[in-house]
């Protein structure tokens, strides 16, 4: 098992003392088949015993309880949360979450979408962020959530997991509508008589946007590291039904 948020921007830095983030691949669990074998979603058709060993190999390599790691029901939204202990035990259907409480840890499941961890000095965040949550503006509802309780742009490190990249990403002609909706239409790319949608600068630009000074974005395409990532247009193409999704994490250490 190994967390692939391992960048040399990311060390020596104060805010980062208490906190704990990765991005995980598919490898080092228990799943067979389409879900080898480090699957943690519950809803793709893996056996939940099995995806509830892969949750404690999590929870264990990150010295947290299992019952703290928290999940939304991920609907390719703008919607965030904020998950305390009062509402930690709830169901919720979100796809970015943030806490200030210690001991919790916020979880995302992702296949080809990005997972952007947030930490802040009193905050810290998650986002599932497919292409229909980034031109809806779900970085932007995260960040203002988190800035609204106090956090300051400065303060703030992002960091962008593996995720499809633009030469894997391709998209038909009715795709166009939604960038043109968005304002975006300027990362669609055509090639060779095929679109393609460069999801990596539509983020990056986001984030300049947003005057984000400090973030850190994967190179890893899932898309052609299947050895490596669940993609579900991997999968999809080799014909498989369904793939499993890998996690990713953050949250503030217990004192």
């Amino acid at each position: 098992m190994k967390n692939y948020l391992e960048h040399k921007d990311l060390e020596n830095n104060t805010i980062l003392d208490n906190k704990i983030y990765g991005f995980f691949s598919r490898n080092g669990g228990f799943s067979e088949d389409n879900f080898k074998s480090l699957n943690c979603a519950l809803n793709v058709g893996d056996d939940k015993n099995i995806v509830d060993k892969n949750r404690n190999l999590i929870s264990k390599y990150c010295n947290i309880k299992k019952k703290n790691m928290v999940f939304v029901n991920q609907t390719h939204s703008s919607k965030v949360i904020e998950i305390n202990r009062e509402n930690i035990d709830l169901v919720h259907s979100a796809d970015g979450m943030i806490t200030k409480s210690e001991g919790i840890v916020l979880c995302i499941l992702t296949a080809d979408c990005a997972p952007i961890i947030i930490i802040g000095k009193e905050y810290v965040g998650i986002i599932h962020a497919g292409w229909k949550g980034l031109i809806n503006g779900i970085i932007e509802c995260a960040v203002e959530a988190m800035l609204k309780r106090g956090e300051k742009t400065e303060n703030l490190i992002l960091a962008i997991g593996p995720h499809l990249k633009i030469n894997s990403f391709e998209v038909q002609i009715d795709f166009k509508k939604h960038l043109i909706k968005s304002k975006k239409l300027e990362y669609l790319r055509e090639k060779k008589g095929t679109l393609f949608f460069n999801f990596t600068k539509c983020i990056s630009d986001t984030l300049d946007n947003m005057l984000i000074k400090r973030y850190y974005i994967s190179g890893y395409n899932t898309y052609s590291n299947p050895s490596l990532f669940f993609s579900y247009r991997y999968s999809k193409k080799k014909g498989e039904k369904n793939c499993g999704r890998q996690i990713s994490i953050v949250g503030i250490k217990k004192t």
